[in-house]
């Protein structure tokens, strides 16, 4: 893919923390933000990015080792005495600033309920959310003008609250205003019912508030799973392969227009190959219905709710999980063929332009694609952040 660089008036410069497979950067950069650098600790993860995102500077490691600046004495000494470049090295050899840092630490600690009522401890004293802490750490010494943290919804009222109050208090003593809510992706025109939180924070003097973007859709103009990978070559289980060019279809709908690849070509569009088994069971279960809508001699115990739910062709999905290839796992079966979706229909209903080419076996895949922020979601949060930057004059 060519360069990405937005070369606009008052262009601004991002880190993408645990950027994963690039959701969140392919957003920022839809936006006009110039993601600068980024750090992936997951090798094979980070070829999808790197593949992707060839203007961007990709550190490979873990974000430990990886020091904000000269200034920076947290960092952890790495037992492969790995060296970079500091962070702010990287930004200020192209002679830019470190405007934005986004990302979506993962965390374990707070959905442990027991333990942390039992011991009242810190939500950054616990060790299991050290990554965390690690973002805060770049914020604390790249002092960017906004900062964007993406995680999951019950992180913001965990223990009555006591785990936001503390974030927010963290950040208050680095000199930022926060603000966090929720948004459901579909609301921002991604064909997926799936909620996150986010928290924005600032150092200009403003309320965050005013950072998070007004919803572009609702449930009356919601993007459907069938508006999103319709166009898209019908398959059987175990079919596909790796490049195929576009089947001849009628009308397309905006958002696959918006979607498909300039060049022709599809990729990752390809069948797992389900048992004959479970391809009966399929069989049965129409549009929205699970396994839980079948006789009882075909039900198996699988312990998510969805198992073996079929989408409903004119809603949104729900979120994603990161095994696509496995229909006991929830809701992840073509709307009308007897069969788990695609890697390429996931990151349709993920809102990831065709061209973006996920590298790695399907394991790998369904993390990359699951796992994302979905670009369009990204891309309002971006564009809200440019806007307001834009009216203060920065």
């Amino acid at each position: 893919m060519g360069s990405k660089v937005n070369t606009t008036k008052n262009t601004y410069y991002a880190l993408d923390l645990f950027c994963g497979a690039g959701g969140f950067s392919v957003g920022m950069e839809q936006a006009g933000i110039n993601v600068v650098a980024s750090i992936e600790f997951n090798q094979q993860i980070a070829e999808t990015y790197k593949y992707n995102n060839p203007q961007t500077h990709l550190i490979i490691d873990d974000i430990r080792f990886v020091k904000a600046s000269k200034e920076d004495m947290d960092i952890t000494v790495s037992p492969n005495d790995y060296a970079v470049d500091s962070i702010d090295q990287i930004f200020t050899k192209r002679e830019l600033s470190c405007d934005i840092i986004f990302g979506g630490p993962p965390c374990q600690g707070f959905s442990m309920a027991g333990r942390r009522i039992r011991t009242n401890a810190k939500f950054l004293e616990d060790e299991r959310n050290y990554l965390f802490k690690e973002f805060i750490r770049m914020v604390k010494y790249l002092k960017p003008k906004v900062f964007i943290i993406e995680n999951v919804p019950g992180i913001l009222n965990y223990n009555d609250g006591s785990v936001k109050r503390e974030i927010y208090e963290t950040f208050k003593a680095l000199g930022y205003n926060v603000h966090a809510d929720v948004l459901c992706a579909a609301d921002y025109g991604v064909p997926q019912i799936r909620n996150r939180a986010f928290f924005i924070g600032n150092n200009l003097g403003l309320c965050s508030t005013n950072l998070f973007p007004p919803t572009t859709h609702n449930k009356d103009t919601y993007i459907s799973v069938i508006d999103a990978i319709s166009d898209l070559p019908p398959l059987n289980s175990g079919e596909g392969v790796e490049e195929i060019p576009y089947p001849a279809v009628g009308v397309l709908t905006e958002y696959q227009k918006k979607l498909r690849n300039p060049t022709g070509i599809i990729y990752n569009h390809i069948s797992s190959k389900h048992k004959d088994e479970t391809i009966s069971i399929l069989q049965m279960i129409n549009e929205g219905q699970t396994m839980k809508d079948l006789p009882e001699e075909y039900r198996t115990k699988s312990v998510h709710s969805g198992a073996y739910g079929r989408m409903r062709g004119n809603a949104p999905a729900y979120t994603l999980t990161t095994r696509l290839n496995t229909p006991s796992v929830g809701r992840i079966t073509h709307p009308k063929q007897h069969r788990t979706i695609t890697p390429r229909e996931a990151a349709r209903i993920q809102s990831f332009p065709d061209e973006y080419k996920f590298l790695g076996d399907i394991t790998s895949l369904g993390m990359q694609i699951g796992n994302a922020v979905p670009p369009l979601l990204a891309k309002s949060l971006g564009k809200q952040v440019v806007k307001v930057l834009h009216s203060l004059g920065i």
